[in-house]
């Protein structure tokens, strides 16, 4: 270099600092597209593998919903069947009590045995009982007026592809069938048909004694022995006495067409099982799920316990869907009951078939996933020929564009990285000056704004902080107090053992419109009082406070009456002056004599309480008037009630949040349910603290996860008198 000029000294000089640079920073590219292969390479691995466990896990779910549609459609149909049989039946037993009780309207009409040659047509046919007397007159003239319903007969049997026969079968002996199979009413060479008793069979027994449309158990026909099912219903006499039976009978072809139509891919098929886990019929012509018949062996029983415990569920009437082992095979089988045929629908399809396109799309995903992988790396390799041509063009450059570039990008960015790092430790009142007049200086922009918005933020949000301080702490004070208002001491009068009382409120938010209330008015005299006030959260908590005060004020000044009418109006007027937020209260005030169980009440709009009798042993919902609400209208008269408790009755009392608590199906829990689980065995033991407990621990199942949508308040009394506890 001595020999060189300077002029080709600074070129070597940048050319070989442009080199070094050029193979650092080429071993820096090759190092980090080699991680960015590997690391692309893992996500496209994961990304397939998450892909196809998703779409797997879709597919799966797709077919058995799919299952479900095909169980819901099929379901629908056999009931279809099944209700259109029930109707027809219904029609039969409207006319033919119609001509049992007016035989007047109505001429004598014609119905012969029956006879061999009209085999394969429909026709009426009579058949006798065999002690009837075939000559009675009077039984004569009862067929002649029941022949007038074989129209009906006739019409229903073919218009409705699905019934085999239309018969109507009197108490006096005889049946008058329409069906197509006269034939099969003769015995192997006899001229005569053979005589049936039909008041023997199931169908008329069950509809005779139940009163009412039913559906038999499936049975074995008579005449052919095949698998049938009857619908029948009872008709009635002058004396509205049960005279006979209609019916209409089918076999069950028609369901065994929908069910061995039941095909879901190459395995899918369909069964229908009684209530007692007999296979009925089956699209399965082996196996553990062939048809069996009543007379087989029931699936209750079988050594699968899987197999027995889904039996168990189907003969429940639930509907489902489950994986189990049928024949060695794993499958999935769905079921849903069959209300009208008092059965359970089944389909099964093999898990194989749902796992084979699962299998199929997982090597799809992974057949793409290694496609991709290679074009990654056919796409590296280009990039690295790319980046070795721009290096060398890149050399040429150099020496002309480097200096200027760098300084033109670096020293802003620097300066932008230094400001940074100072907004960054705390000082929110740096402001960058950067002009540019590219992306940087838009950079330093945003970051100026940034600034100004994290102060504006950070000020909101100690305002915001400290306002919901402040509320949550008035919401705490506000809590508290509405609960120190209400009566917490139990027993709260221990020194009376004429009674015991016992009271609980949850509120649906922090403070609740709901109360309850009880105090001693004179030495014999307990009042107490259970309301719920209109709306939820601080405005009734306050309407509440109210409404008790002046309600407990009334009921003290006006002691010594039984009559607590008057105390309600003037709590109503009371409540309505200034009431300009028209907020009212549905409430229940009794006042109990506890020396002789005389208990006087007023209904102001709340729920009808329950009273427990200890005669009787139940609970019943109490027969309340239902005056008008607290502070809606003034000037209301209230009309109040008596009754009498005697030792050992109970009172309970309650809010809507009791009955009006919705579970996640928005469901109520209801009335009905409140006195189901009062009246439950294991409630007779309880005392009014558990006995709450218990109610409180049924609304907790009723409702589940779903949130609590109104206050729930509950009180219960219990009346000794002078009997000791």
């Amino acid at each position: 270099m001595g020999n060189m000029g300077i002029k080709k000294q600074t070129l070597f000089l940048l050319l070989l600092f442009c080199l070094g640079t050029l193979l650092l920073v080429g071993g820096i590219f090759l190092y980090g597209m080699n991680n960015i292969r590997s690391h692309a390479v893992q996500i496209g691995q994961s990304i397939g593998q998450s892909a196809a466990d998703n779409s797997s896990a879709i597919l799966r779910e797709d077919l058995k919903g799919d299952l479900r549609r095909m169980l819901t459609n099929r379901g629908k149909q056999i009931e279809l069947i099944f209700a259109n049989l029930g109707q027809n039946v219904t029609m039969l037993s409207r006319e033919m009590t119609k001509i049992k009780q007016a035989p007047q309207d109505y001429h004598l009409r014609e119905v012969a045995e029956p006879r061999r040659e009209l085999a394969g047509q429909l026709s009426a046919q009579l058949q006798y009982a065999p002690t009837v007397s075939k000559g009675s007159a009077a039984l004569q003239r009862e067929i002649g007026l029941t022949a007038n319903l074989q129209d009906w007969l006739f019409q229903i049997n073919s218009s409705q592809d699905t019934v085999a026969a239309v018969y109507v079968a009197s108490a006096t002996g005889f049946c008058i069938t329409v069906d197509d199979r006269s034939d099969k009413k003769f015995k192997n060479g006899e001229t005569e048909p053979f005589t049936i008793d039909f008041r023997t069979r199931p169908w008329y027994h069950d509809a005779t004694t139940q009163k009412k449309l039913i559906f038999s158990n499936v049975f074995h026909d008579l005449y052919s022995g095949n698998l049938g099912i009857t619908c029948a219903a009872p008709y009635y006499d002058q004396a509205g006495e049960v005279a006979g039976v209609v019916g209409a009978g089918m076999f069950l072809t028609q369901v065994s067409e929908v069910i061995e139509g039941t095909r879901l891919g190459e395995t899918g098929y369909g069964f229908l099982m009684d209530t007692q886990g007999h296979i009925i019929f089956s699209a399965k012509d082996s196996g553990v799920l062939q048809a069996t018949g009543p007379e087989g062996k029931s699936l209750l029983d079988s050594e699968d316990e899987a197999l027995a415990q889904i039996a168990q569920q189907m003969t429940a009437k639930e509907t489902g869907i489950s994986e189990v082992v049928i024949d060695g095979t794993p499958c999935y089988l769905a079921y849903t009951p069959i209300t009208e045929m008092n059965a359970s629908y089944g389909i099964v399809m093999e898990a194989a078939e749902v796992d084979s396109p699962v299998q199929a799309n997982a090597e799809v995903i992974e057949q793409t996933t290694a496609d991709f992988i290679g074009i990654l790396n056919q796409s590296i390799h280009r990039t690295l020929l790319a980046v070795l041509v721009l290096a060398g063009l890149f050399l040429l450059a150099v020496p002309f564009i480097s200096n200027r570039v760098a300084e033109r990008f670096v020293s802003p960015i620097h300066e932008l990285a230094d400001g940074v790092r100072e907004i960054a430790s705390g000082n929110l009142e740096k402001k960058l000056s950067i002009n540019t007049g590219n992306e940087i200086e838009h950079l330093a922009v945003c970051f100026n704004a940034m600034t100004d918005e994290l102060q504006s933020q950070m000020k909101n949000l100690a305002q915001v902080t400290a306002d919901k301080e402040r509320i949550s702490t008035e919401l705490s004070v506000a809590t508290n107090i509405q609960e120190s208002m209400l009566p917490r001491i139990f027993p709260p009068f221990p020194e009376k053992k004429e009674f015991d009382i016992y009271a609980n409120m949850h509120p649906a938010k922090e403070v609740g419109g709901d109360f309850y209330d009880f105090y001693m008015v004179d030495e014999n005299h307990v009042m107490i009082t259970i309301a719920d006030v209109s709306g939820k959260g601080v405005p009734a908590a306050l309407f509440m406070v109210i409404a008790k005060t002046i309600l407990k004020n009334f009921a003290l000044t006006m002691s010594g009456s039984n009559d607590l009418a008057p105390l309600v109006s003037c709590t109503n007027d009371q409540l309505c002056q200034n009431n300009d937020a028209m907020m009212f209260v549905t409430a229940f005030v009794g006042l109990l004599n506890i020396k002789t169980g005389h208990f006087t009440y007023v209904n102001a709009g709340h729920n009808p309480p329950l009273v427990y009798r200890s005669k009787e042993n139940k609970f019943s919902y109490m027969n309340v008037k239902r005056n008008f609400v607290l502070g809606g209208m003034d000037e209301l008269n209230f009309v109040g009630q008596d009754l009498t408790l005697e030792p050992g009755d109970k009172l309970f009392l309650y809010t809507d949040g009791v009955t009006e608590a919705l579970n996640e199906a928005e469901e109520l829990y209801g009335e009905e349910r409140l006195l189901q689980t009062l009246n439950a065995p294991e409630t007779n033991s309880l005392n009014l603290q558990e006995l709450l407990a218990a109610v409180q621990k049924s609304l907790s199942s009723h409702v589940g996860t779903a949130a609590q949508s109104d206050d729930i308040t509950m009180l219960a009394l219990s009346y000794y008198g002078d009997k000791p506890q």
